[in-house]
C-alpha cells in the first residue's frame, strides 16, 4: 500500500521541492521531477497485481464518499504509459529549458500535472478521480499559458480551461447521479451495480452519457476540439506530454475505466462512435490543409483520438487501450522532433521549412519512424494498434471497415506532406548552429524506439496483462489497411514538397467553419461568467434597497401618533406605564446585506 501511495506522491513532492529548491540546482529541479517520475514508473512495475488502497472520506444521510487507489490491469498499463512518456518528455525538456531563468516553475507544474495525472489514472474511487481531473486542468492551464508573454499564450490557455470545464460539468452530474443510484463513489461498487442489474437502463443511460460529455472535452472531440490545436502556442514540452499522451488521453481512459456502464447503455455506445467518427473524419481533413507543423501535429491528436473512440464505440475496449498506448509513443516522438525544428529553423510554418535532413539527421530520423508507425505500416507500433481498431471494425460490416481504412489513409496524407515539407526539398529558410543537446537526444530516442517496438509488447505479454480481448484481423482488411497507409504517405508526400494543402482548399475552409462553430461554446461561457457579476451586483443593490425601504417604513410605524399601542405612551401617561412602553436604548441599523 505504501509504495502504491507513492506512485503518484513522488512528482508532487518533486513538484514542491522544484518550486523551492529549484534556483539551487543546476537543472532547476528538472532533474528532482524526471528522477521521481523514474522511481514511480519502477514501482509500477513492482507493485503487486490486487494493490489497492481505499479510505471512507466521510458518510452522510447513507451516502459514503471513499478515496482510494487500485493497481488494476488497466490502471497499471496506462499509468505505465503516462510515467513512461513523462520521463522521456522530462529528460527532453531538461535540455529544452536549459539556460532559462524561469525552468523552477516550469518543473513544478510539470510535476504537478503528472501526479495528478498517475491520480487519475490508480484512482478506485469517483469523487478522487473527478478531483484529480480537475487538478489536471489546472496544471494543463498553467503549462499552455507557461509563456505568458508570447501573443495568445493566454488567450490559448484560457480557451482551453474554459472548452474543458464546459465537459466536466458533465462528468460531475454524471458521478453524482451515480453516488444517487448506488450510494458510493467506489468504481467497482458501480460497475457491479450495473453489471447486476440493479440500476434502471434510464439511469444508466443518463450517466453514460453525463460521464462522456467529460470524454468529450479532455480528449476534444466535436463539439468541444477547437481548444486543442489552439494550445500548441505551450513550449514543446508541455505539447508532447499534455496533449499527445495523458490529459488528451484522459476522455479515452475514462472510458475505458467505466466500459461496463458504457457497454450497458446501446445509446451512449451509438453516440461515442458517431461522436469518434465525426472527429477523426473532421480533423483529418484539416490536418491536410494546415499551415504549422505543430498544428498538424494537433489535428492528427483530435482524429487519432476519435479513432479510438470509434473503437470504442464498436465495442473495442482493447484496441482502443493498444491505440492509446501507440500513439502516446509515435504522437510525442513527432513533437519533440517539432520542437528541434522549430529550435533550429526558428519556425513551424511548411512553406518555409524543407531540407531539413542533411541539417537535423537525428530529428529527421525519429521523425520518420514515428510516421511511419502514424500511418499503420509494418512492423511499427501504430501497425499493430491500427490493426486492431480495423479488426473490430470490419467485423460490425464493410462501412465501418472502410471507414477506418479512410482514416488511414487520411493519416498517411497529412503526415506525409508534413513530413516531406518540412525534410525533403530545397531548403527555404536559414538554420542555427547548434543542435540538440544529450538531454533532447535520450528523450526523442527512447520514445521513438517506443514508437517502433512497442508493437511487440502489446502484441506480446504487456498486452495480455489487459482485461480486453484483441480480435485478430482478417488478412484481406489487413493488407488493404497496410496500402492505404502507403499510399496516404505517397500522395502526401507528393504534395509536401511545396508546403500546399494537399487535398486543396476545402479543408482550409472546414477549418474555419469548425473553429467557429466550436468556440460558440466557450464564447457564451465567458459571456456568462461576465455576466454574472453584473447581475448579482444588481441583485445585491435591490435587496440592499428593500432590506432599506423595509427598516425605515417600520421606524415611521412605529413613530406615528395612531400606531396600534401607542396611546399610552402619549404625554400625560403615567411614569410606570411610559417606562413600560419605551422602546429601549436605540438600535443601529443592520449592516447592508
Amino acid at each position: 500500500m505504501t509504495a502504491l501511495l507513492a506512485v503518484p506522491l513522488l512528482p508532487l513532492v518533486a513538484a514542491a521541492a522544484a518550486l523551492g529548491l529549484g534556483r539551487r540546482l543546476p537543472r532547476g529541479g528538472g532533474e528532482l521531477v524526471v528522477g521521481a517520475v523514474a522511481l514511480a514508473l519502477a514501482g509500477l512495475a513492482s507493485l503487486p497485481s490486487d494493490a489497492a488502497l481505499s479510505a471512507t472520506w466521510f458518510e452522510s444521510g447513507g451516502y459514503r464518499l471513499t478515496v482510494g487507489l487500485a493497481a488494476t490491469p488497466l490502471t497499471r498499463f496506462v499509468a505505465a504509459v503516462v510515467a513512461g512518456v513523462a520521463v522521456c518528455v522530462g529528460l527532453y525538456g531538461l535540455g529544452y529549458m536549459a539556460g532559462r531563468d524561469d525552468r523552477p516553475r516550469f518543473f513544478a507544474e510539470l510535476g504537478l500535472f503528472v501526479g495528478a495525472m498517475l491520480t487519475l489514472v490508480l484512482s478506485s474511487s469517483l469523487a478522487l478521480l473527478f478531483a484529480a481531473w480537475e487538478v489536471v486542468g489546472l496544471a494543463s492551464f498553467l503549462l499552455i499559458g507557461f509563456d505568458h508573454a508570447e501573443p495568445g499564450a493566454a488567450a490559448a490557455a484560457a480557451k482551453a480551461f474554459l472548452m474543458t470545464r464546459i465537459g466536466d460539468v458533465g462528468l460531475l452530474l454524471g458521478w453524482l447521479l451515480a453516488l444517487a443510484a448506488v450510494g458510493t463513489t467506489d468504481v467497482d461498487a458501480l460497475v457491479g451495480a450495473v453489471e447486476g442489474g440493479r440500476i434502471g437502463p434510464g439511469t444508466v443511460t443518463a450517466m453514460a452519457l453525463l460521464m462522456l460529455a467529460g470524454a468529450v472535452g479532455k480528449s476534444a472531440q466535436l463539439p468541444l476540439s477547437a481548444w486543442l490545436p489552439d494550445a500548441m502556442v505551450g513550449p514543446t514540452p508541455v505539447s508532447a506530454l499534455l496533449h499527445s499522451a495523458t490529459m488528451v488521453a484522459a476522455g479515452v481512459f475514462l472510458v475505458l475505466r467505466l466500459y461496463p456502464v458504457f457497454a450497458a447503455s446501446p445509446g451512449a455506445l451509438d453516440t461515442l462512435f458517431w461522436i469518434g467518427a465525426a472527429t477523426a473524419l473532421a480533423a483529418g481533413l484539416i490536418a491536410t490543409a494546415e499551415a504549422d507543423l505543430k498544428r498538424v501535429l494537433a489535428w492528427s491528436t483530435c482524429s487519432q483520438l476519435g479513432e479510438m473512440m470509434v473503437a470504442l464505440g464498436l465495442g473495442g475496449p482493447g484496441a482502443a487501450a493498444f491505440h492509446l498506448a501507440a500513439h502516446a509513443a509515435f504522437k510525442s516522438t513527432l513533437f519533440l522532433a517539432a520542437g528541434i525544428v522549430q529550435e533550429r529553423a526558428g519556425t513551424r510554418i511548411l512553406v518555409r521549412l524543407g531540407g531539413l535532413a542533411r541539417a537535423l539527421p537525428f530529428a529527421g530520423a525519429a521523425f520518420l519512424v514515428a510516421a511511419l508507425s502514424l500511418a499503420g505500416v509494418p512492423p511499427l507500433s501504430g501497425f499493430r494498434s491500427e490493426e486492431a481498431i480495423l479488426a473490430v471494425a470490419s467485423r460490425h460490416g464493410p462501412g465501418t471497415g472502410a471507414l477506418v481504412v479512410l482514416l488511414v489513409l487520411l493519416g498517411g496524407i497529412y503526415i506525409g506532406r508534413a513530413g516531406a515539407a518540412t525534410f525533403l526539398g530545397r531548403r527555404r529558410g536559414a538554420v542555427g548552429p547548434s543542435g540538440p543537446d544529450w538531454a533532447m537526444r535520450a528523450g526523442l530516442g527512447l520514445l521513438a524506439l517506443a514508437a517502433a517496438g512497442l508493437g511487440w509488447l502489446l502484441a506480446g505479454r504487456f498486452g495480455a496483462a489487459l482485461p480486453f480481448a484483441a480480435p485478430e484481423t482478417e488478412a484481406g482488411w489487413r493488407r488493404l489497411g497496410v496500402a492505404a497507409g502507403l499510399l496516404g504517405l505517397g500522395l502526401g508526400a507528393a504534395r509536401g514538397w511545396s508546403g500546399a494543402p494537399a487535398l486543396g482548399a476545402l479543408p482550409a475552409r472546414l477549418a474555419a467553419g469548425l473553429e467557429a462553430v466550436t468556440e460558440a461554446p466557450a464564447r457564451r461561457t465567458l459571456w456568462l461568467a461576465r455576466t454574472v457579476p453584473a447581475v448579482e451586483g444588481a441583485l445585491d443593490a435591490g435587496a440592499r434597497a428593500v432590506a432599506g425601504w423595509a427598516w425605515r417604513s417600520a421606524g415611521w410605524a412605529g413613530r406615528a401618533p395612531g400606531a396600534s399601542g401607542s396611546a399610552p405612551c402619549r404625554p400625560g401617561a403615567s411614569t410606570s406605564t411610559r417606562s413600560a412602553c419605551s422602546p429601549g436604548p436605540r438600535r443601529r441599523s443592520p449592516p447592508a446585506p
